[in-house]
């Protein structure tokens, strides 16, 4: 009995460590900015890719500003024709190209 006892309490230490060993996330998956450069890389993933200039950035935005309330419209649109749920999609798609 004396060794059944050891046993499983060993087997309780391993295992509230490796829980504890999977609670908490390593320090060293963290992606931490390496410069402060405007022109550097976003993430660590794609280094060859740059952040776009101010200009055309704002330009994407309000681009994609008019493409969400458009889309809205569009969803409003169905729900007032009461387009079925399934068709929604495709009504909603067919409207954008308009």
């Amino acid at each position: 009995m004396k060794i059944l006892e050891f046993d499983m309490t060993r087997a309780s230490f391993l295992i509230a460590v490796m829980a504890v060993m999977l609670a908490v996330p390593p320090g060293g998956l963290a992606q931490t900015p390496t410069t402060n450069s405007p022109t550097a890389p976003v993430t660590g993933m794609k280094p060859d890719r740059t952040t776009a200039p101010a200009g055309l950035r704002e330009k994407m935005r309000t681009k994609e500003a008019a493409l969400r309330t458009k889309r809205a419209e569009c969803r409003a649109n169905a729900r007032a024709e009461k387009v079925p749920l399934l068709k929604r999609p495709a009504y909603v798609k067919r409207c954008m190209k308009s």
